[in-house]
């Protein structure tokens, strides 16, 4: 098969404008995946074009339903959550003798009002932390994470003159035209990009993009335009280039069987999102990854999955904890990150505790 067009055939056609336009659309998905649990969660989370309209989401819960109508499938996750250490809470207080205490936030980065706020228990540890620590400060910029998009283009455009269409069975690219076009993407530009952006892209449903357009918050934007008002010291753990590089280690065949099950999931989608935002609120994150490869069990079942745990969560992990660890030690930290980085034997929570540190849920 052929490409419809090539990168740079778009470019001669459109000029820098259109390179500038294309880094600036990919920065604000990007954004999104950045914060969102995982690129696993983010990709079941996707909507195509039969139900692009509604601009608030209205997904029903999967756990009620499977309680109703598949039992069986809900004790095996309830089973796989209750295995994953630290997966009860969203929250944590970090204590040490000599230390003043410091916080730990798991965050899920939705234009939701539920989980956008920052109040009660959360809100007095926020006030009286001197650091906050995010996962990544360039992302919460749009022109650094348009630059980003173009000091890194390799990573996420083919620059070979090759795209999407050459990788793509016919019926994918249909479904991936639909959901490109749905949140207002050029399908040219759509097929320039690396799989597992377009995945990043076309991840959350219609509905949610449109809340974040709306101007609605989200919750690691709002802790880190506070922290820039009350002029707190505001860091960041990790950089753009190096989240870049995790997702672009990963074997291209795996990013792309996960966009085209991404494309499949269809009404799915919002049940999907919907559910994930009641396991945070309710502080089971243990419970997230289970259902994600329950409802996405051809990637879970993928060679390559344990492989991509470890890239984008495990090593990520042992990362975040080495950098965060000067700043627990100082005290009066509150740390936010994605909500996924907290359990697990190897997540951040287990980590400050095998550092001395003593951490338990704040709420």
């Amino acid at each position: 098969m052929h490409s419809e067009i090539t990168l740079t055939e778009f470019l001669d056609r459109h000029g820098e404008r259109a390179l500038l336009a294309l880094a600036s659309l990919m920065a604000a998905f990007f954004i999104s995946f950045l914060m969102v649990l995982s690129q696993a969660a983010g990709a079941l989370a996707q909507e195509t074009a039969q139900n692009s309209g509604p601009e608030s989401c209205s997904g029903s819960n999967l756990i009620a339903k499977y309680a109703a109508e598949e039992p069986e499938k809900l004790a095996a996750l309830k089973a796989e959550a209750k295995g994953e250490a630290n997966g009860n809470a969203v929250f944590w207080k970090i204590e040490k003798d000599g230390v003043a205490p410091s916080w730990l936030l798991g965050t899920m980065h939705m234009a939701d009002a539920r989980i956008a706020r920052l109040d009660g228990a959360r809100s007095k540890a926020f006030d009286a932390a001197h650091t906050v620590v995010v996962e990544n400060i360039e992302a919460l910029d749009q022109a650094q994470a348009s630059a980003a998009m173009l000091q890194f283009k390799d990573m996420t455009l083919y620059t070979d003159g090759s795209t999407l269409a050459d990788r793509l069975d016919e019926n994918s690219l249909i479904l991936l035209r639909q959901a490109v076009e749905a949140r207002g993407v050029p399908f040219a530009m759509a097929q320039v990009m690396r799989p597992w952006l377009v995945a990043t892209m076309v991840a959350l449903p219609a509905c949610e993009l449109a809340e974040k357009r709306s101007g609605k918050p989200v919750l690691d934007g709002l802790i880190a335009k506070r922290a820039k008002v009350e002029g707190k010291n505001l860091i960041g753990l990790e950089t753009i280039g190096e989240q870049f590089g995790a997702m672009a280690a990963l074997p291209e065949s795996f990013h792309l069987e996960a966009l085209k099950e991404t494309l499949k999931m269809g009404n799915l989608a919002e049940d999907v999102l919907e559910t994930m935002k009641q396991l945070y609120l309710a502080g089971d994150i243990g419970m997230i990854l289970p259902l994600t490869k329950a409802v996405s069990p051809k990637s879970a079942a993928s060679r390559d999955y344990d492989d991509f745990k470890e890239k984008l969560i495990t090593s990520r992990n042992r990362h975040m904890a080495e950098r965060a660890l000067p700043y627990l030690e100082q005290g009066n930290a509150f740390i936010a990150v994605g909500a996924l980085h907290l359990p697990g034997e190897t997540g951040l929570v287990a980590a400050f505790q095998e550092a001395g540190y003593q951490v338990s849920p704040a709420e």
